[in-house]
């Protein structure tokens, strides 16, 4: 019998027109009907400047968003975006912050539209913000094919409602009314952007449906693009309107200026029209808030971001019931703390933080390989278009206000707090930022039949024994290397000299137990004498000249509070830019096993590695053990057993017995599986900034065991050792310079 493939796909029901409409709805809102008098009491007519610069930086955000969008549909949106371009920790902190942001817009909106409804008919604003909100939940509850439907009328007559405001108010306006254009000053233009930045917040709703959009390479782009335009078009129109017909006392008290002007141009007729052109722009914008907004606790439960209690579908409509009922609950509770003005800096500072974020991932994903992000658009104008949107948005950030500023600051803080104690470990994706500009999202597996040359920088004929075992062992090719002290005051090439002439004893004794050590047939091994004023700096400089894997050190002087003084192996650990093993102890005269501490990250899956080659050339048996948590839940104890199955089934180079041990004290559980003779290999801490020089684990067992240890860390280009051998290296430029000017000095004493 044939077998049968069964394929899963998602319904896509929104075309270009519904998708546009969904942007266009959301942006036109409470925004442009309430917000203008606020705008123009702010800054004067200038303000309509301030309408064109959120316009700018919106149209450069919405251009990235298409391209991001096209590479990556998905529900989620921004979120999906950035967390896949800038790690889970990220995605924390965006999901949460992109999806208060719209909730406040949504609340913004449902104050706005009572504030409208008023206007015809006297109800108490918390009445009608509320019943609103109510309905909006339950027309969402049912599903986005309804919702979109509701959406397209609603934007079909704002548009023509709006249309109609702007040809028929120029006939009224009076170019008096402008003069003085900036009575405020120009800071004030884009201080007032700022206010008025959350009618600009539709785009990011726009992308979080992208799973949804039919054919969204070709219908994507098209409207993000073009609702950002055509708002912005109407935002002008309307603020040019509203500076010519009202005086400037005018436009300061009204919060309905729109509905003044239209009385203006007809009567009582324009004013139940302009009534509701408002009550439908705040109705679409509250509406696609709990629609699009509902996308990002789905997206983030999807990810194990939050409870998976966010992603249950309902089993009538097939909407994402539970994240809708908390989106609209939470919209409406807002209403009850914060006025018109609160709401609108609250959910525009998170927006220009998110488009800053948006930006930056477009640039980051075009440096970077994420081999899932394969955009059918690609912004012609890269990277000015993300460098506009970037430094544009930023320069709002101080206009906001010392309240949003704060609010923000929680919102992330929150964030990453979430992820560190929630989402860290079982979130995806798995990489951080850190991974992402190493261009390490997918690190190239370890094989078997790769070529590894060692560094062994050698000082004590003693102990040197068991550094180069090892290397012999673990590496193909291995570089002895003698670094020959000189004081300062003592130039290199007359050190050398002197070298040649007397060689000196240690050189000699090392030099003879690197020829006289066994050797594995086939290996590759060079001795190399370096002069230098600084042992460590000769041991990094020779490491980079000779391009090894990495460097084999001993340390028995272990201090975790001075991790860049004290021995040279502190120095090299604290500065050098190349993996590096380090052996702590003395190895036995036969090693009984080697026994691999793993915990699945990258310094333990590479210390496995090198384990698996020690055991193939020395005969040891190889096993591994893997510390489980007991209060761990059972699908990550599952999966952490399936990772386990998967890196022992490979014995191309040796069988490894694997052991799982459930305790609470993964240092009791390693030092009491350990016997005599043992030789332990670990990981160290995958921890980029440190105080200290290994991880606790790491230090606690070289402690606290007796035998041999074999310590692994993996370099990282963005980490503390990174960051203080820049310094270092900027240090040894300047030595010469101030070297010359203690000279001029001194010669300037002499001749006084």
């Amino acid at each position: 019998m044939a077998i049968i493939r069964t394929t899963e796909r998602l319904g896509r029901s929104l075309g270009f027109f519904q998708t546009f409409a969904i942007g266009t709805g959301t942006m036109i809102g409470a925004g442009i009907f309430i917000l203008p008098g606020i705008a123009i009491s702010a800054a004067g007519p200038a303000a309509i400047l301030s309408f064109l610069f959120g316009g700018i930086i919106s149209m450069a955000t919405a251009i990235s968003m298409a391209e991001l969008a096209t590479g990556m549909p998905r529900a989620g949106g921004s979120y999906y975006f950035i967390s896949r371009s800038m790690g889970a920790a990220f995605g924390a902190v965006i999901g949460l912050g992109a999806w208060l942001a719209l909730v406040f817009k949504g609340s913004f909106a449902l104050i706005g539209l009572a504030d409208y409804l008023f206007v015809l008919i006297p109800i108490p604003l918390m009445v009608t913000a509320v019943s609103a909100g109510l309905v909006f939940l339950a027309i969402n509850y049912r599903g986005a094919k309804g919702s979109a439907s509701f959406q397209n009328l609603i934007v079909i007559f704002l548009l023509l409602i709006m249309g109609a405001f702007i040809l028929k108010g120029y006939s009224i306006i009076v170019p008096s009314s402008f003069t003085p254009f900036v009575p405020f000053g120009y800071s004030s233009i884009f201080a007032t952007t700022g206010l008025i930045f959350i009618s600009y917040l539709g785009i990011t709703e726009l992308a979080s449906i992208s799973e949804e959009v039919k054919d969204p390479s070709r219908n994507l782009p098209r409207a993000l693009i073009a609702s950002v335009a055509v708002v912005t078009i109407i935002y002008l129109g309307v603020m040019v309107v509203i500076s010519g017909a009202l005086t400037f006392e005018q436009s300061m008290n009204t919060y309905t200026p729109l509905v003044d002007v239209a009385v203006m141009m007809g009567g009582d007729f324009g004013k139940v029209m302009i009534v509701i052109a408002g009550l439908l722009a705040t109705i679409s914008t509250a509406n696609a808030a709990i629609m699009s907004s509902s996308r990002f606790p789905f997206a983030m439960s999807r990810d194990n971001l939050i409870p998976r209690w966010f992603i249950a579908i309902h089993e009538k409509y097939d909407t994402p019931h539970n994240a809708i009922m908390a989106t609209g609950i939470f919209m409406i509770l807002l209403l009850f703390f914060f006025n018109v003005e609160q709401l609108a800096r609250l959910g525009g500072t998170f927006n220009i933080l998110m488009f800053v974020l948006i930006n930056s991932s477009v640039i980051i994903l075009r440096k970077r390989s994420l081999d899932e992000y394969k955009p059918s658009f690609r912004d012609p104008f890269f990277p000015y278009t993300q460098i506009i949107g970037i430094i544009f948005s930023l320069a709002l950030l101080p206009t906001m206000g010392l309240l949003p500023l704060i609010f923000s600051m929680s919102i992330i803080l929150a964030g990453m707090w979430w992820y560190k104690y929630y989402g860290k470990g079982k979130a995806f994706p798995k990489y951080d930022i850190f991974d992402v500009l190493e261009n390490n999202i997918q690190p190239v597996p370890l094989k078997a039949s790769s070529k590894i040359k060692i560094l062994v920088p050698m000082a004590n004929p003693k102990h040197e024994q068991d550094l180069l075992y090892l290397a012999d062992n673990l590496g193909d090719e291995i570089i002895g290397l003698n670094v020959i002290k000189v004081p300062e005051q003592t130039s290199l090439t007359a050190a050398r000299e002197a070298f040649h002439e007397n060689r000196l004893m240690m050189d000699g004794l090392l030099k003879d137990r690197f020829e006289k050590f066994p050797i594995i047939v086939g290996h590759e091994r060079e001795y190399i004498v370096a002069f230098d004023h600084s042992i460590s700096n000769s041991i990094m400089e020779q490491a980079e000249i000779e391009d090894v894997d990495f460097i084999i050190i001993g340390w028995h002087e272990i201090n975790r509070f001075h991790p860049s003084l004290g021995t040279v192996a502190n120095q090299v650990l604290s500065f050098a830019n190349n993996n590096i093993v380090v052996l702590n102890g003395y190895l036995p005269r036969k090693i009984k096993r080697i026994v691999v501490a793993y915990n699945g990250k990258e310094n333990s899956r590479y210390g496995l590695h090198l384990a698996r080659r020690l055991s193939k050339s020395t005969g040891a048996p190889l096993h591994l053990l893997r510390v489980i948590k007991p209060h761990l839940k059972e699908d990550i104890k599952a999966a952490i057993l399936d990772d386990l199955e998967k890196v022992t089934g490979d014995t191309s180079l040796a069988t490894v017995t694997s052991h799982t041990e459930e305790h609470f004290s993964a240092e009791n559980a390693i030092l009491k599986f350990l016997c005599e003779d043992d030789l332990l290999i670990i990981g160290d801490s995958s921890r980029r900034f440190k105080f200290s020089l290994l991880g606790n684990l790491p230090y606690v067992l070289a402690k606290g065991y007796k035998g041999p240890v074999l310590i692994i860390k993996k370099h990282k280009q963005l980490s503390s050792e990174s960051l203080n051998n820049m310094i270092l290296r900027n240090i040894k430029k300047l030595k010469p310079y101030i070297r010359r000017s203690k000279e001029k000095l001194i010669d300037l004493n002499i001749i006084r």
